[in-house]
């Protein structure tokens, strides 16, 4: 059936108004939507329902003016209610289309799902405004031209949420917003005109709405008016905006205001170090770190001795300038990560990981006490001081409050043995005796009062009985106390930090004995025993260089003993030290050899010269076949390698002739003679006269000296075979 149909026109102002509030509303969707994801919940929720409120009116004004600007030849209303209710439709589709923006990690789905029922919506409008125009016959609806609007809507609103979500995800920008806003609207402008033309009336249709809203002033205020609202929510956004800005703003100056105070609660003022609260915050973020952050992590607690004094005498001025340049020091030695605090007047703290035994921590220590003690060069006054360190490890001691503490009970324990010196932490320490405290004390002046000693016992070869060299044993001749056993000062000497002097006034002693015997025709090679600390002085090989320089000693007339499980406690910088040692032409021997765990693979690599076969294994010679049966395995692996064997301990004559069957180059013990002065030792070589036979060596020992009897009283708590330099693994 075929309809004839009326001539229609467009209204070109009505379709510009309708495409202004079509853009202006999908512009302020996008700054509503921004306001919506910038406030919290309470005002985003606002945003949400007033700007649903606003865009819904501006899309509802849009499509309503695009059928307005459809031109009759009869006079058209508009049926009020009608075009009212198709406002609340608007408004729900706005409101979706903002929710939808709002959640922008909606899956693909349900973005696709929700786009489709916007679109379809907005196609809707134009249905329900169409039906307040009452005529008869009806509209009749092109069927293509409403497909085509459909799919200029659709793709109008799935490029408006595509472009608007990679604009919301950047910094605002006007033109890029504009640019968008003018596309999408223009686009959904043109679906909805698409639609519009496609409405038919037929030739002899009335209008029954006639007397409704009509009249040419209609385009006129809708369009005023609803671009005044939009113009008032634009306004509103804007305001929103600064609003929120000027807050944001406010609120990171009182963040930046809350956290410089925090900050200068936990710094120093004089000199920007973290201060005691600063450094436990640090000390505790260290150990509760989940990972391996906090091993082999110490606490050092350096105090400057006499510092209230000092400051009483120069004044607070140089004080705290003495305290800044020593502050910038102690940061110039330790590492990135660790922790540099002043924790009172006089103290430092510091934090220090990496330190995987006490003789690092020593090496670390003594350090900082080198710097300390650097002139200061204060106000044109130089200014010399010394410290009292304190040292607490973890995890023996567990918590931040414990590791401060702790380190707290060893620096007064340094400060009460005189100043100047390190001490570690021990259980029970701030009970520590008065007696130990005077020793320490004592024992940092032997040297200086000449109560130190060396005395030597012989090593003698085992096919000739010949002097193959002595072994140099370190004694203290106290005053008072008489001979002190090592056993009770070099531990005393490990705590207090002063095993490395002792081992290097050894390493000096023995070169002058050297020399003196030279000069006396006696070329005598001495041993001499090198601890753990020694061996971790960097300037180690520089040290050894001078003494046989400065007195004129041949390197090879030195010996350094190293204990088999000292040297492979950390194998790598075992090697270094001694290849430096060895390029220097000193003679190398590994100690206590089979009591520690050496892999073949490094003892090839070693340039050892001597290996010496541990008491624990001669002991047994003449009663254990198993014993036997190790030292023959050693001595053949030593020659294999090219080394000298050497045992010690040697007590017995049937332990003797045992070890010269097997091979052995070189015995040392009691059965031949036992540690001595260099005047009995003078007296012994003069007795012996020319090398005997090993099966006569016994009749050729003399009697010890009056000292020596009294120094060897017990030979099974002997504590003359321990080593020269204090070595732990003898101590």
């Amino acid at each position: 059936m075929s309809f004839s149909l009326m001539a229609t026109q467009l209204n070109g102002s009505a379709l510009a108004a309708a495409w202004l509030l079509t853009v202006y509303a999908i512009s302020l969707q996008s700054m509503v939507i921004r306001r919506v994801r910038a406030n919290e919940r309470d005002a985003a929720v606002a945003w949400v329902l007033g700007g649903a409120l606003v865009v819904g009116t501006g899309i509802w004004a849009a499509s309503f003016l695009s059928l307005v600007a459809l031109r009759l030849p009869i006079k058209i209303g508009y049926v009020q209610d009608v075009v009212l209710a198709s406002w609340l439709p608007a408004v729900v589709i706005a409101a979706a289309a903002i929710w939808m923006q709002t959640h922008h990690q909606l899956a693909t789905r349900a973005r696709i799902l929700g786009v489709l029922l916007v679109a379809v919506g907005v196609l809707m409008l134009i249905f329900v405004n169409a039906s307040s125009v009452m005529l008869q016959p009806a509209m009749i609806w092109d069927g293509s031209a409403t497909l085509g609007a459909a799919l200029v809507l659709l793709l109008g609103c799935f490029l408006g949420s595509l472009l608007m979500d990679s604009d919301l995800e950047r910094d605002p920008h006007q033109a890029r917003h504009l640019g968008i806003a003018v596309l999408v609207g223009s686009i959904i402008w043109a679906g909805m005109s698409v639609q519009v033309q496609g409405i038919g009336v037929a030739l002899n249709a009335v209008c029954l709405s006639a007397d409704q809203l009509s009249g040419d002033s209609l385009e006129f205020v809708l369009t005023a008016t609803v671009l005044i609202l939009l113009v008032m929510a634009h306004m509103g956004t804007l305001q929103d905006a600064r609003s929120v800005a000027r807050n944001q703003v406010l609120s990171e100056s009182l963040k930046a205001a809350q956290t410089a105070l925090e900050e200068a609660s936990h710094r120093d003022g004089a000199t920007g170090l973290p201060n005691r609260l600063g450094f436990e915050q640090q000390l505790r973020h260290i150990i509760d770190t989940p990972s391996d952050v906090a091993l082999n992590l110490n606490v050092l607690r350096l105090n400057i001795d006499g510092f209230h004094a000092f400051m009483a005498t120069y004044g607070h001025g140089v004080g705290d300038g003495l305290i800044h340049t020593l502050a910038l020091r102690l940061q110039g030695l330790v590492r990135e990560g660790d922790v540099v605090a002043r924790s009172d007047t006089d103290e430092f703290l510091l934090a220090c990981r990496g330190l995987p035994d006490e003789h690092t921590a020593a090496v670390l220590a003594q350090r900082l006490q080198d710097a300390v003690h650097e002139p200061c060069l204060v106000q044109d006054q130089e200014i010399i001081v010394s410290c009292s360190i304190g040292i607490s490890s973890y995890p023996d001691s567990a918590t931040p409050e414990q590791l401060i503490s702790h380190s707290n009970d060893a620096m007064l324990t340094a400060r009460r043995a005189g100043g100047g010196v390190y001490c570690f932490f021990e259980r029970g320490m701030d009970r520590i005796g008065a007696s130990q405290v005077e020793m320490q004390r004592d024992l940092r002046h032997a040297v200086a009062r000449n109560e130190l000693v060396l005395h030597f016992q012989p090593k003698l070869r085992a096919t000739t009985g010949e002097l193959a060299g002595v072994e140099a044993l370190l004694r203290w001749q106290h005053p008072t106390r008489g001979m002190v056993s090592p056993a009770e000062f070099i531990p005393v000497a490990e705590r207090f930090g002063l095993i490395g002097e002792l081992g290097q006034w050894v390493i000096e002693e023995a070169c002058r004995h050297l020399r003196l015997w030279h000069d006396l025709g006696l070329d005598i090679p001495v041993a001499v025993n090198l601890s753990v600390h020694q061996l971790r002085q960097p300037d180690l090989e520089q040290r050894v260089r001078e003494a046989l320089l400065r007195h004129r000693v041949p390197a090879r007339m030195l010996i350094m003993e190293i204990t088999e499980s000292v040297a492979m406690e950390d194998i790598e910088a075992s090697l270094r030290v001694f290849d430096m040692l060895d390029q220097i032409g000193v003679r190398l021997s590994i100690d206590d050899f089979g009591t520690g765990y050496s892999s073949l693979s490094y003892l090839r690599r070693l340039p050892a010269r001597q290996l010496k076969i541990d008491r624990s294994f001669v002991r047994d010679l003449d009663s254990s076949l198993d014993a036997q049966a190790i030292v023959e395995a050693v001595v053949r692996l030593a020659h294999a390698l090219g080394l000298k064997v050497v045992a010690e301990g040697v007590e017995t004559q049937d332990q003797a002739d045992i070890l010269a069957q097997l091979h052995c180059d070189e015995l040392q013990g009691f059965l031949f003679a036992r540690p001595m002065s260099e005047h009995t030792l003078m007296n012994w070589l003069g007795q012996r006269g020319n090398p005997s036979p090993l099966s006569s060596a016994t009749g050729a020992q003399v009697a010890p000296a009056e000292e020596d009897v009294r120094e060897a009283h017990d030979r099974a708590t002997a504590w003359s075979d321990i080593e020269a330099g204090g070595l732990p693994g003898h101590a």
